[in-house]
């Protein structure tokens, strides 16, 4: 009989430890939590602050700020043999002949266009998606006279005159050939690997030490 008596007692103090648990110092009944507009979990006892980051809004801000971002320099050496010829008129004088041997240092700068409505970004917390144009010239070929021969000379040539001249026809020489180094294969996953490498530090830091989003790009 005593042992029933125990028993019973232990169920009604457990009973009243479970309702106790259910309500709170002013006596109502606690509710699930709820999540509020601005992140936090509360149950009218506790509030939870989650950090919320726009990392759309903040990668939008680091791209604007650029007006483009030079991923890498591509530099080869053209060499080429002109020849050169310079006659005076109204003369009997014949024509003067020369033949040079130019080498030139050609530098590609090749990067992504950031100008206004060249890139997009969308995505979330997990991933983001940066929509870009392909890598193109950033600016001109930067060309640079290397070295010069003259293999045969001529009376009437000015020798640094005509390399200037050589040089300006070079230019345009270099801008046509850049359309074939852009179609490289590895230009893109180069330049896709210097981007990313900018902004994931970014990410990072906003993330204050939670998980940031992976980046993917996509092409117009």
């Amino acid at each position: 009989m005593r042992s029933r008596t125990i028993l019973a007692t232990a169920s009604v103090i457990a009973l009243a430890a479970g309702t106790l648990y259910l309500w709170d110092q002013g006596g109502v009944l606690s509710g699930p939590p709820t999540m509020t507009p601005a992140g936090e979990t509360t149950d009218d006892s506790w509030i939870v602050k989650r950090r919320s980051v726009d990392y759309e809004a903040i990668i939008k801000s680091v791209l604007a700020e650029k007006a483009s971002f030079l991923t890498l320099t591509l530099a080869q050496d053209i060499v080429r043999d002109r020849h050169l010829e310079k006659s005076i008129a109204y003369t009997p004088l014949p024509a003067s002949r020369a033949r040079v041997r130019v080498k030139y240092h050609v530098e590609y700068p090749i990067g992504f266009n950031l100008a206004p409505g060249n890139f997009a970004v969308s995505g979330g917390p997990d991933r983001l998606v940066i929509t870009l144009r392909r890598p193109q010239l950033v600016a001109q070929p930067s060309v640079r006279l290397k070295s010069y021969q003259v293999l045969d000379s001529g009376y009437l040539i000015d020798e640094k005159t005509a390399l200037l001249k050589l040089q300006q026809r070079i230019q345009p020489e270099a801008v046509a050939k850049s359309r074939a180094i852009l179609k490289r294969r590895d230009i893109l996953p180069r330049s896709e690997k210097v981007l990313r490498g900018f902004l994931n530090p970014i990410l990072k830091q906003q993330a204050g030490g939670e998980p940031a989003p992976q980046i993917e790009f996509r092409y117009r």
